[in-house]
C-alpha cells in the first residue's frame, strides 16, 4: 500500500466533525453526517460506519448492539443508519398528531414554526389549506386578524408574522391608520350619495327632514313630562317638577 493511500484515512478521521446524535430527528442528523463525509472525502462503507459508531452514546448504541458486535460483510453503514432511523424517527402518525397538537409557537418566529411543521407535515398528505389554518390558529390574537385576511402564500404569511411579531405596536398603528382611511373612504362615498339624493330626489328629502322634525319635537315634548304623568296620565296622584303635563279639557 503506499505512502498516499495510507495517509487518506487520517485526514478523512480528522476532517470529518458528526454533531452529537439527534434522537428527535435522526434523518436529519444522518443528512448532516453524509455532508461530512463527501467534505472530508469519506467514500468507503466501512469507514463512515465506524464514524457513527464512534459518535452516538451507551444510550443510542444499545439499539445497534448486535451490528456493532457483528457487522454485516456489506453495507455496514446503510444497515446502521436504517435501523437508528426506524428506531427513533417519529412514525407518520405520532408527527400528524405532533402537527396537529404540539406544535407551538413559543418562542420561536413564525418562519421558523412553519418550517417545523411542514417537516412534519412531509410525507402526510397534508393540504395547504389544513397547514394554513394550523399555522394561523398558533399565532398571537393581535397578528391573526391581518393574517386571515390575506391572500399571499403561506410562506409570505409567515413573513409577515415575523415583521409583526418583532414591531406589534409599529403594526397596531399601521392597522388602525388603514381601517381609518377606510373609515373616511366610507363618509365620503356617503356624503356623495346624499348628495345625489337631495339632487334628484327633493320631494323625498324634504319629507324625510319633516318626519326627522316631527319626531324630534314628540321626543323633547315627552322628554318635559314627568315620568307620573306619562305612565298615569290624569290619572297620576303625584308629579315630579319640572313637568309640563297638560291637563287634557273633557
Amino acid at each position: 500500500m503506499s505512502e498516499e493511500e495510507n495517509d487518506t484515512p487520517r485526514t478523512a478521521a480528522v476532517s470529518v466533525k458528526l454533531p452529537e446524535f439527534w434522537k428527535t430527528d435522526p434523518e436529519m442528523w444522518f443528512a448532516q453526517a453524509e455532508a461530512q463525509f463527501v467534505l472530508g472525502n469519506v467514500t468507503k462503507d466501512e469507514t463512515k460506519f465506524y464514524h457513527i459508531i464512534a459518535k452516538v452514546d451507551h444510550s443510542v448504541i444499545c439499539h445497534i448492539a448486535e451490528l456493532v458486535a457483528n457487522p454485516p460483510l456489506q453495507e455496514k453503514y446503510k444497515a446502521i443508519k436504517d435501523r437508528l432511523i426506524a428506531r427513533f424517527a417519529l412514525s407518520p402518525q405520532a408527527r400528524f398528531e405532533r402537527l396537529l397538537g404540539s406544535s407551538d409557537l413559543g418562542d420561536m418566529r413564525p418562519t421558523h414554526l412553519l418550517s417545523k411543521m411542514q417537516e412534519l407535515a412531509n410525507g402526510l398528505n397534508v393540504s395547504d389549506d389544513l397547514l394554513k389554518m394550523l399555522f394561523l390558529q398558533r399565532m398571537p390574537a393581535h397578528i391573526r386578524p391581518v393574517l386571515t385576511i390575506n391572500d399571499g402564500t403561506l410562506a409570505k404569511l409567515a413573513e409577515m408574522a415575523d415583521k409583526m411579531a418583532e414591531a406589534p405596536q409599529t403594526a397596531a398603528v399601521s392597522i388602525k391608520s388603514e381601517a381609518n382611511e377606510e373609515m373616511q373612504k366610507i363618509k365620503e362615498q356617503l356624503e356623495v350619495l346624499s348628495t345625489e339624493l337631495r339632487r334628484f330626489k327633493p320631494g323625498l328629502t324634504q319629507d324625510i327632514d319633516r318626519r326627522r322634525g316631527r319626531s324630534s319635537s314628540r321626543s323633547r315634548s315627552e322628554s318635559e313630562v314627568c315620568w307620573y304623568h306619562r305612565k298615569y296620565g290624569k290619572h297620576a296622584e303625584r308629579c315630579k317638577q319640572p313637568c309640563n303635563y297638560n291637563q287634557p279639557k273633557n
